[in-house]
């Protein structure tokens, strides 16, 4: 009996989506194209309160939209999950962990790099309940904090790189809409084109990938 191995299919997740598995330039392309049109900040509903966390200061679970991914609605907890997950890609840097997109999105790659960084650090010196991403998005400044004294302590470098992602980092604000965060580049100006804007890119790019596939075959077959 002969077998035959076929490629797993990609999963489909959303824009901004923090997943384990890492997609290939390509299918992250297709997420960003595909996925729903974002809005700039500056287009917000103004009753979103975006540049505000719900009790003026602190995270809380009030901040975030729960789920296998927990989304920040407002622009100041945003900031503080990708300082957060700024200070885990630091202990990666010396541990020689694999380190994660500071996205924003506390999902199962960020959950899984704060679970070995939790554990390094060792004797309850990180709090935190990993075990879902709202055990750790509604105290994730205070989090953050903790796990920058452990980096610190291990002498890890105060900057260091992080996962390349396609994806931007967004909100989902209160009303359901996703925001693009002031800073998110070019990734973040596709995110916000319209519908149409986006399958047309979507072809173009299907066709200059196209291209480079049937001239790389004839460049071997030489």
């Amino acid at each position: 009996m002969t077998y035959t191995r076929t490629r797993p299919r990609a999963p489909r997740h959303s824009l901004g989506d923090d997943s384990l598995l890492a997609p290939t330039f390509w299918d992250e392309l297709q997420i960003l194209l595909l996925g729903a049109t974002a809005l700039p900040a500056s287009e917000a509903d103004p009753d979103d309160n975006i540049n505000q966390t719900e009790g003026g200061g602190s995270t809380s679970a009030a901040d975030f939209n729960a789920g296998a991914v927990c989304k920040p609605r407002n622009l100041p907890a945003l900031s503080a999950v990708r300082s957060f997950q700024g200070q885990l890609n630091r202990v990666a840097q010396v541990k020689g962990f694999a380190k994660i997109a500071t996205d924003g999105s506390v999902g199962p790659a960020t959950l899984s790099l704060f679970r070995k960084v939790q554990a390094a650090a060792g004797g309850g010196a990180i709090m935190g309940d990993p075990s879902s991403c709202m055990g750790v998005a509604p105290d994730v400044d205070v989090l953050g904090a903790q796990v920058q004294t452990f980096a610190d302590a291990l002498g890890a470098p105060t900057t260091v790189s992080s996962a390349i992602s396609l994806s931007p980092p967004t909100i989902v604000t209160k009303s359901g809409k996703t925001v693009v965060a002031p800073d998110a580049g070019i990734a973040g100006s596709l995110a916000t084109l319209s519908g149409v804007e986006k399958i047309a890119l979507l072809g173009v790019a299907g066709g200059i990938g196209y291209l480079l596939y049937t001239r790389g075959k004839k460049k071997r077959r030489r």
